[in-house]
């Protein structure tokens, strides 16, 4: 056994031989007693082992208390308390496996929103002290050439 497999097998099962695999437990230990460095590697994970030990104590009243929960957990739960309002059971009723017709409805409406608000057709076309293209309402908005570059739509 290598120094390399001993501080894997002290990693994995800890510094305790008992709890070694049976096969690596006699190698290990005679690299242990044969080994300085090896032996500082099994003292080492020993003072690991105490110190977890410390700090990983199971109090017997926790096993109670788990086993309390436990058998509570096993017996039939309450009956839940349900809201006194209800649902109508028209909208229970509806079928929305053909909802893309409606969406895509929706989306169309909110584009045509969209371009309203852009464009600004929901504002007055003619404001005091402005002037249009051409004062032809919709038309001239839409069919004259931009004013700033010259494009035509």
């Amino acid at each position: 056994m290598t120094r390399d497999e001993l501080q894997s097998l002290l990693d994995s099962h800890g510094a305790d031989p008992a709890q070694w695999p049976a096969a690596l437990r006699v190698a290990g230990l005679s690299l242990i007693a044969g080994d300085s460095e090896a032996r500082a590697a099994h003292e080492a994970a020993q003072r690991l082992d105490a110190a977890l030990a410390r700090y990983v104590k199971i109090a017997a009243g926790d096993e109670t208390a788990a086993a309390r929960v436990l058998t509570r957990l096993a017996g039939p739960l309450p009956r839940q308390d349900r809201g006194g309002w209800r649902w109508p059971s028209v909208l229970l009723d509806w079928q929305f496996t053909p909802a893309w017709p409606r969406v895509a409805a929706l989306a169309c409406c909110a584009a045509i929103g969209f371009m309203v608000g852009i464009t600004g057709l929901d504002r007055p076309f003619e404001r005091a002290g402005t002037t249009t293209a051409g004062r032809g309402g919709i038309t001239s908005i839409v069919f004259e050439p931009e004013a700033i570059t010259g494009a035509r739509p």
